[in-house]
């Protein structure tokens, strides 16, 4: 949102009006600024992760959905199965890759949140927690892995 030139006169005026001609707070125009450039990056790996599944014909349903505490990355439809996908990214290192970034603590998290999901939606039917790896390598080319039913293990 910007601040119209007059509105923010005005508002001025009035904070100097009420402070005896001293103005207490300057309002300055919404200045918009570009994503840090790890929040780019994962904001691009989330839209190519949910390109990628829509590929494979699943139905996005849902982005980015606050559960709790809890963040769910993509929600979508895999014939009768409702899939929530978890979306780790990383540029190409030799120390960890993406699906090796999503502990027991992280897994515990999805589960709970898919869980609360599935009762706040009345959802009765099948689902599963899905990952979806992504290596940047310098150059553009991306890796992407796609790991089915990553807490199946768990439950």
């Amino acid at each position: 949102m910007r601040i119209d030139a007059k509105v923010r006169r005005a508002l001025e005026k009035s904070t100097a009006r009420e402070n005896n001609g001293a103005p207490r707070m300057t309002v300055k125009p919404y200045e918009t600024k570009e994503r840090p450039a790890h929040l780019a990056f994962g904001a691009a790996a989330e839209e190519s992760a949910a390109r990628y599944l829509a590929g494979l014909g699943y139905a996005i349903l849902d982005r980015n959905v606050r559960v709790g505490h809890c963040e769910i990355d993509i929600i979508a439809r895999d014939g009768d199965e409702l899939v929530f996908a978890e979306v780790r990214a990383r540029r190409a290192n030799p120390i960890a890759a993406p699906e090796e970034t999503v502990g027991p603590v992280k897994l515990e998290r999805l589960t709970r949140a898919a869980e609360l999901w599935t009762q706040q939606a009345n959802y009765m039917g099948f689902w599963r927690i899905d990952l979806v790896a992504i290596t940047s390598y310098d150059g553009g080319e991306m890796k992407i892995e796609h790991i089915k039913s990553i807490t199946e293990q768990i439950l």
